[in-house]
């Protein structure tokens, strides 16, 4: 090999093997975002919490208009007429019939509807609350996805270029022993497919880091602040934290799950909606004050009004029977879809604690036995480097680097697998980030404000 090659070689070599200490450097110079900021970032920018917010205000619309049920009213009526007396009037000389009078009427007493009605718009707002929390936990879980996909992905960058500078090294002295005729256009042809083979996975994954980033800005509702340097978290405590029992685990998510509650909430709403529906009939007291003026004086018109009144329904087609109907089928909807959410949370939960278990201990496993194996390769293909029988180091790199992929996958499902836990028992996902007790259950779970 001649010197100059040699020289491209080493320097190739040294290259690729310091890039990832620069970043590293680079990074700590600068200011990285860091997942407790990602975590504990505003959501109110992003369309899906918006709209949950949306659903909140709506909710509590609506219990307002209810709530004015016992509100006063108060009303202006007056008109403006022309008439031909009749011919026994007592003054058959005016032709002018105006009025104008002011009347006032208070609900007092409908024999419970009200507070059905009120019951029902309150249940109605608690779900919407728990929707609102609900949407966060899982805007924040794919937060969490979307920081660890580009460290991920800035890890295959790493990987696939130092790959690609040992397919070009190998390129390269193929092109020299092919000068000296100790290879075939075939050995260089095949050697420069698989230059550019790797040479596409590079530049793939050059755009897989930048459309990481881009999708983590558009998930922090920033898509212009694309963030450049992400700084690594520390989640290596739950390699080796041992999940809670199946069975307490579910029963935490079926008391706490926010989506769960939210479905509750809105079928005990229904229930109240189908009591009151029942009562359609029952009867109605208010009081009413009118008072009146009239240009054209009669016996039976009166300056004042005040009483009290109850109005009864007697029939009213099928309209009772249309509102119970209605108000039954809806609860039984909600039934069905409170029998479907606890089904989906014992599965969910079984495959999240079963896949903690897998990752913590043969994922775990596979990747010490990768690491081992990466750092007595380095060592071994450093000492043939330094007695100069091997010419460069990249397949241990390579091999090193992979190994770090593997540790990064391995840590980041972990912490994904615990924050879905979290999330499924109505707790803030940002609490793996927190110190773990010692009874590897996390912390209370999240109460709803009614």
């Amino acid at each position: 090999m001649s010197e100059p090659s040699r020289w491209l070689i080493g320097l190739l070599s040294a290259l690729v093997m310091l890039e990832g200490q620069w970043c590293a450097a680079s990074e700590a110079a600068g200011d990285a975002l860091t997942l407790q900021s990602v975590l504990s970032a505003p959501l109110d920018r992003q369309y899906g919490v918006m709209s949950a917010a949306a659903d909140i205000l709506e909710a509590k619309a609506n219990r307002a208009l209810v709530d004015s049920w016992y509100d006063p009213t108060v009303s202006i009526q007056g008109h403006l007429r022309y008439i031909q007396p009749s011919r026994v009037a007592t003054d058959p000389n005016t032709r002018e019939d105006n009025a104008i009078g002011i009347s006032a009427r208070q609900r007092l007493y409908d024999f419970g509807r009200q507070a059905m009605r009120e019951g029902a718009a309150k249940q109605q707002v608690i779900s919407a609350e728990l929707g609102l929390f609900s949407k966060e936990q899982q805007q924040r879980l794919a937060l969490l996805n979307a920081f660890f996909a580009v460290l991920i992905n800035d890890q295959i960058y790493t990987v696939q270029n130092e790959r690609m500078a040992v397919e070009y090294v190998r390129l390269d002295k193929a092109k020299d022993r092919k000068e000296l005729g100790l290879a075939s256009d075939y050995d260089l042809a095949l050697l420069q497919r698989a230059y550019e083979e790797v040479l596409f996975a590079r530049a793939r994954a050059d755009a897989d880091r930048r459309l990481a980033r881009r999708h983590l800005a558009e998930l922090l509702g920033v898509p212009e602040q694309i963030p450049a340097k992400l700084a690594i978290p520390h989640l290596s405590k739950w390699l080796s934290e041992k999940p809670p029992e199946l069975d307490l685990a579910i029963k935490d998510a079926l008391q706490n799950n926010p989506e769960l509650e939210a479905l509750r909430a809105r079928y005990r709403a229904s229930e109240q909606s189908l009591n009151a529906a029942r009562d359609h009939n029952a009867p109605t007291i208010f009081a009413e004050v009118n008072g009146d003026y009239y240009q054209r004086e009669l016996g039976s018109r009166d300056p004042l009004r005040a009483g009290v009144y109850i109005d009864f329904p007697l029939y009213d087609g099928r309209l009772r029977d249309a509102q119970i109907g209605k108000a039954q089928a809806a609860r039984m909807k909600l039934a069905a879809k409170i029998a479907e959410q606890e089904a989906n949370l014992r599965e969910a939960t079984a495959r999240t604690l079963e896949l903690i278990e897998v990752y913590r201990t043969a994922a775990t496993s596979r990747v010490k036995a990768l690491e081992n194996f990466s750092d007595l390769n380095f060592t071994r293909k450093q000492t043939l480097y330094q007695m100069e029988k091997a010419t460069d180091l990249g397949d241990a790199m390579v091999e090193e680097s992979s190994a770090q992929l593997e540790r990064m996958r391995t840590t980041y499902a972990l912490a994904v697998y615990w924050a879905e836990l979290a999330a499924l028992q109505g707790q803030p996902i940002d609490r793996i980030l927190a110190p773990l007790p010692s009874s590897g259950v996390l912390p209370s779970p999240h109460e709803p404000t009614p």
